[in-house]
């Protein structure tokens, strides 16, 4: 007979679920079209010449982030549900006057649909939070001018 509470249950549950996609969010690749190829981005590595070719295209003075609204809480969900995220995302950075770009989170093994989002550059820290927390999403990346892409929970 366990002597867990069910609140303990579900953070050991939570946990496990987080280190599983912390792997796959690690395994991810971060694309944005910039010209006929995508410029890849991945979470720990520093790609110098990607970010000048990118800062070419959108001005980023201090940081960037990029932010899916599609699959929320890593839920797999349906094409017609995650057009409809993408445009009330899309809505709500035009509506925040943001610089953005279009960015696809792109798992290289295929094993979950692409997921279209956006860059935004420059936005401020709080307010990208905001946002993932609206569209349900675990986590979001970032990228300091010069460092390279971070992965930062929500939950």
């Amino acid at each position: 007979m366990s002597t867990r509470t069910p609140a303990i249950k579900d953070l050991t549950l939570a946990s496990s679920q987080r280190k599983r996609l912390d792997v796959v969010y690690r395994k991810a690749e971060y694309r944005i079209l910039l010209g006929e190829q995508p410029e890849v981005f991945r979470i720990g590595e520093y790609n110098p010449a990607a970010e000048h070719r990118l800062r070419k295209r959108i001005i980023i003075q201090r940081e960037w982030a990029v932010l899916t609204p599609c699959n929320p809480r890593s839920q797999e969900a349906t094409q017609e549900t995650n057009t409809f995220y993408y445009h009330e995302m899309r809505d709500a950075l035009e509506a925040h006057n943001s610089q953005w770009l279009p960015a696809t989170n792109h798992d290289p093994l295929g094993s979950w649909p692409d997921e279209p989002g956006f860059i935004v550059a420059d936005a401020d820290p709080v307010w990208v939070r905001e946002l993932g927390l609206r569209f349900r999403q675990n986590a979001y990346v970032a990228a300091k001018v010069g460092e390279a892409l971070r992965l930062i929970w929500l939950v």
